[in-house]
């Protein structure tokens, strides 16, 4: 069974930290385990975080997923102390958590968690940060875009510089035929050129 430590301070079950790990964990030989990260511990606010849990995890078992918890207080030593007893794990995700400043202190943060542990940690940031990435770049028709990328080369290669020629011949003959073929030219090198440079922005992440 795969294990995947969430660390939070929100447990919000429609967060996107806690949606990712649904979808990751379900259908899934996939355990949740939970760190629910509190500013202190007085009884009042370790109740609160701990019905908080309860909910996440009637959430989560009615997914068919393995759900279990631990509220810590900012405590770097009771911290890191949890993190040892419940490894190994798969994946360490985190989410909207901020360390207090004794933790930071001591050395507890997100790259130091990275440096002790053998397993990936990341934030729920960064993965979406991918997924948004992915999904610009399979956004793009490469099809499209090379042939529209040969329509260009091609009007600026060849038809350019055949202008003189053409203008000659054609286009600036004075008659009915010259018009059109202005026209249906004008409209096929914007078509062409307009495509191309729409797609260009996607292609450098240049797109807002």
């Amino acid at each position: 069974m795969k294990k995947i430590m969430l660390i939070d301070d929100k447990w919000d079950f429609n967060s996107l930290l806690l949606q990712y790990a649904l979808k990751a964990s379900k259908n899934t030989d996939t355990e949740i385990v939970g760190i629910f990260v509190i500013d202190d511990r007085t009884k009042g606010t370790i109740e609160k975080a701990e019905t908080t849990l309860r909910g996440v995890r009637q959430a989560f078992t009615s997914e068919g997923i393995n759900f279990s918890s631990h509220v810590i207080g900012a405590d770097p030593g009771a911290f890191l102390k949890r993190i040892d007893d419940l490894m190994p794990v798969s994946l360490v995700l985190i989410g909207d958590v901020k360390f207090s400043e004794e933790m930071v202190k001591r050395g507890i943060s997100i790259e130091a968690l990275r440096g002790k542990l053998t397993c990936p940690v990341t934030t729920i940031e960064a993965i979406a940060g991918a997924h948004a990435e992915k999904k610009h770049a399979a956004g793009i028709n490469w099809g499209t875009f090379i042939m529209y990328l040969i329509g260009s080369i091609i009007i600026y290669g060849v038809f350019y510089p055949m202008i003189k020629s053409l203008n000659a011949t054609i286009f600036m003959k004075g008659n009915v035929l010259g018009a059109i073929a202005i026209i249906v030219v004008a409209v096929l090198v914007a078509w062409v050129w307009g495509n191309t440079t729409h797609i260009l922005p996607k292609l450098f992440k240049l797109e807002k």
